[in-house]
């Protein structure tokens, strides 16, 4: 007897009818691959994440039935479709360990050690100078910042961003070469050996920005630039310093000016050094000056007279001064989506900034808010948590522009085809020497907000999102120390050799007259009685973007910036998991030390469970 056939549809597998489930929080993100401070992730205890139902199609007629319907207008468009509003991108949530109570704790200070078997010194003598122990510094691929547990954040699994000491602009313990040797204050590094190159903890992303190094130990201002062996005769390589500006893609065991990710000033002969080739610093000419130097300038390219400065050295003693001018963020963006167009975008941006106020009639609605995503992970190590994120990698179009074959393969421009080498119009980097400018080093930098900086392909495949900016991508002050040199950085806002738009300024003085028609001054007047103009009413009408800054401001604005995305992050998680409706899965006590058997209960992510009261009742619930 013939079995009886089952009937199968050939859309067995076509989604229900049913709303799209929402992810559950349970989804474990953790990384599918081992990191240096996440070295053996236990790949078979997480679950798969299950992929989301399919969206339910729209069932709609064919072409012949709306034909013959002879309603056709009537029936394109279907009213019963509801135009829903994109949601925005959120950071992703992993499955961590929920915080211990020690982790509330303040961070712990910095272990720092002596030089072995001798310790370094400042040409001063007094100044020593140490390594960093246990600090997770930054590797190819992978970045790390400094968090803590914050009881106040509870949907964003407690860590919130931090910092380490000494607080404020300076060198960056994790961001530098591991062989770099700092001062108390880190701003005095050194290191003895080949070229090694560390970053500054501030970042500039638009507007003109401005630090100085001064040389403590470099080449000398007497004698030869390289020492001679007095036995041999042989000439032996010396101390050198290099600065410039570095993105985060620059290696840090190489120095500055080594690839297409940073720009660099060597202390020999006083070049310009991008993707390891020399140039000269040149003074721009007033057009139709009479020179022997014609140079192609931005924005036309078209061959303008400059001055070149050589034959100089930068020696021992001598503060060198860098200024970076960025056009703003919203021309920025222009750029690496496509939308730059040369005969439309003729400023830098600070003059046509959008207005963003919804009720305003100039009101723009193209213009794209700024949207930070950081996707980071807390980490134990040593002692303290940091967030390790997947870094950006050099891409292979920046790879072939630092190509040093003998004809260029590639040419940055705004429009380029590939994102990744779209040069920044209005953009350029300007040196100081002992206060008095030199010239311009170079001119339309690099763009650098993603898509121009991405993740590289074994991220990607790891779980790193692309196209995303985490706030700190831009170009950081950078310098780099071969073979013993020395140097100092300086931030701001007190320069030892600040140029006139940073010189402080004497308090103006008001001229009046007496009883007896004598003219006495007046000491300290207000900025509104004076007639001679002052830089605080001339910034009235002058764009912020364009008045020259220190870049140790960047510091408390960054601050601001990171709690400022930390809340945004908390009230997205907070939506997320159901706002105030959110009760959690069961009330939840905490223990003292000594209770329940002698343990502390471990404090869980929770919410508030009653809307309608100022204090929140901790529920758990395990991320």
């Amino acid at each position: 007897m013939a079995e009886p056939q089952t009937t199968s549809t050939s859309r067995g597998n076509t989604p229900s009818s049913t709303l799209p489930v929402k992810r559950t929080l349970e989804e474990d993100h953790a990384p599918a691959i081992s990191s240096p401070l996440n070295p053996n992730p236990d790949a078979a205890a997480r679950a798969r994440p299950k992929a989301p139902p399919r969206e339910q199609r729209e069932k709609r007629d064919t072409l012949k039935k709306r034909e013959a319907s002879g309603n056709t207008r009537g029936n394109t468009p279907n009213p019963k479709v509801k135009k829903s509003r994109p949601s925005a991108d959120s950071p992703m949530r992993y499955s961590i360990p929920e915080p211990r109570p020690s982790d509330y704790d303040p961070p712990k200070d910095g272990i720092f050690l002596s030089h072995e078997p001798l310790p370094l010194f400042a040409p001063d003598g007094q100044t020593e100078l140490k390594k960093p122990q246990d600090h997770a510094w930054n590797k190819k691929g992978y970045k790390y910042t400094h968090c803590v547990a914050d009881p106040l954040f509870r949907h964003k699994q407690y860590y919130r961003q931090s910092d380490s000491k000494p607080y404020g602009p300076r060198m960056s313990h994790e961001d530098t070469d591991r062989w770099f040797h700092f001062d108390d204050s880190a701003t005095i590094i050194t290191q003895e050996k080949g070229w090694r190159m560390g970053r500054g903890n501030v970042v500039a992303r638009e507007g003109r920005m401005y630090y100085e190094v001064k040389i403590l130990r470099g080449i000398p201002q007497d004698g030869p630039k390289d020492p001679i062996d007095p036995k041999t005769g042989d000439v032996k390589p010396g101390p050198h310093i290099r600065i410039g500006w570095a993105r985060r893609e620059a290696p840090l065991d190489a120095p500055v000016g080594f690839d297409g990710y940073s720009y660099g000033i060597t202390d020999s002969r006083f070049e310009a050094q991008h993707r390891s080739r020399a140039s000269k610093v040149f003074k721009p000419l007033p057009k139709g000056a009479k020179s022997k130097h014609m140079k192609p300038r931005p924005p036309h390219n078209r061959p303008g007279p400059v001055e070149y400065i050589s034959d100089e050295h930068i020696q021992e003693g001598d503060v060198i001064g860098l200024e970076i001018q960025l056009p703003s963020l919203a021309l920025h963006r222009k750029v690496v989506e496509g939308e730059y167009n040369p005969a439309v975008d003729l400023g830098d941006g600070f003059d046509s900034a959008p207005v963003t106020h919804t009720t305003s009639p100039l009101f723009d609605p193209t213009y794209k808010p700024l949207d930070i995503i950081r996707d980071r992970i807390p980490v134990p190590y040593k002692g303290n948590f940091y967030f390790e994120q997947l870094d950006y990698q050099v891409t292979k179009a920046v790879d072939a522009y630092h190509d040093r074959g003998p004809v260029p393969k590639v040419h940055p421009s705004p429009n380029h085809d590939e994102v990744s080498v779209r040069s920044l119009p209005h953009s350029h980097i300007k040196v100081y020497k002992n206060g008095k400018e030199v010239g311009i080093a170079f001119e339309s930098l690099l763009a650098f907000l993603p898509p121009a900086s991405v993740p590289s392909a074994e991220a990607v495949k790891s779980g790193a999102r692309t196209g995303f900016d985490d706030g700190v991508v831009g170009y950081f002050p950078a310098v780099s120390v071969f073979n013993g040199g020395v140097a100092q950085v300086n931030f701001g806002p007190d320069f030892w050799c600040p140029p006139g738009e940073l010189a402080p300024k004497e308090p103006p003085q008001q001229s009046t007259t007496n009883g007896n028609n004598q003219d006495v001054q007046m000491q300290d007047a207000p900025a509104s009685l004076s007639k001679t103009p002052t830089a605080a009413s001339s910034s009235k009408t002058t764009p912020e973007g364009r008045i020259l800054r220190p870049i140790g401001v960047r510091y408390k604005e960054q601050i601001a910036e990171d709690i400022v995305w930390d809340i945004v992050d908390e009230v997205d998680f907070f939506m997320q998991d159901g706002g105030w409706d959110y009760r959690g899965d069961a009330l939840q006590q905490l223990h003292e030390l000594g209770g329940s058997g002698g343990k502390a209960a471990t404090p869980k992510a929770r919410g508030f469970a009653n809307p309608d009261e100022n204090v929140g009742v901790e529920v758990g619930r395990r991320y």
